[in-house]
């Protein structure tokens, strides 16, 4: 049976990540001569080459390409392996990690925050990001929830979703922007907007509308943190969509009026979390208190 070393897997590994065997060397706190060595090792074991040199960059062959592919899926099981250890052996001091996607109104992680301590008190640390960022640690073990206004597919894991809050999309603006009311929706043909990125699904479902409907609107403002889009929002600087309900306390205070109702887009904020073998009670017990 041959069996493959794992040290020089790694080596394999992080030489690629790196791109020349003197970075490795340092990541990976070895000598140069030494992780060479191991790398000639590790190629006469699988009886290929795994690359080839371009100036002071190694390149990899076809072969290196083939078995960087496992070794990136083999770091990967390594780092879940490593994350459920943790939550197995130290789960009644650990931290859950919930990553929310930056575009999701504070009002909503707010709630889902409070629902989670209330189902198992535990300290929550809250990280932001994009959603395909987040979605990529939630499938390697590096957070535990996700909460995001869409539903990724995972091709390696089983994610449990539950809808959090679906809510009618307005356009708000500031009360300079109240001319907009008038005729809309053709009003907002040629309008200035502040928009959350290009993988947002409400930006995704509102470039749809708007194409559908022969009308052009200008990004003024690309932002993905909503409470950044009302501030520039009551500034002037562009219409804003948002639910009514993360729209409520801007609107009491006059700093943000009703356009109009967006026909037929809502806002849906789904949580996520990927299905394990281990304490599979507090995953039930969270799901049903959504």
């Amino acid at each position: 049976m041959k069996w493959l070393n794992l040290h020089h897997l790694k080596y394999f590994f992080v030489i690629v990540e790196e791109g020349t065997l003197t970075k490795a060397a340092r990541r990976l706190l070895v000598g140069q001569p030494a992780l060479s060595a191991q790398l000639k090792l590790f190629q006469q074991a699988l009886g290929a080459s795994l690359f080839i040199r371009q100036g002071k960059k190694l390149v990899l062959t076809p072969v290196g390409e083939y078995v960087y592919k496992y070794a990136k899926a083999i770091k990967g099981l390594e780092d879940e392996l490593l994350s459920n250890l943790d939550h197995v052996t130290n789960y009644e001091e650990r931290e859950l990690v919930l990553g929310a996607q930056e575009s999701v109104p504070k009002s909503v992680l707010a709630r889902a925050i409070m629902t989670i301590q209330k189902t198992r008190p535990v300290f929550i640390r809250v990280i932001e990001g994009t959603g395909d960022e987040l979605f990529n640690l939630l499938t390697v073990g590096k957070i535990d929830i996700f909460i995001g206004n869409f539903r990724p597919l995972s091709t390696t894991k089983e994610v449990l979703y539950k809808s959090l809050s679906k809510e009618e999309v307005y356009v708000w603006g500031s009360k300079s922007k109240s001319n907009f009311q008038k005729n809309f929706p053709r009003s907002l043909n040629g309008g200035d907007f502040i928009l959350s990125g290009l993988q947002n699904q409400l930006r995704h479902d509102f470039e749809k509308y708007m194409l559908e409907s022969g009308m052009k609107f200008h990004v003024s403002v690309e932002a993905q943190d909503t409470a950044l889009q009302k501030e520039l929002a009551m500034g002037g600087l562009g219409l804003l969509l948002l639910g009514q309900d993360s729209a409520k306390a801007w609107v009491k205070s006059g700093r943000l009026v009703k356009i109009g109702k967006l026909p037929g887009i809502v806002e849906e904020y789904w949580l996520g979390i990927v299905k394990k073998d281990l304490d599979n009670q507090f995953i039930t017990e969270l799901m049903a208190a959504f």
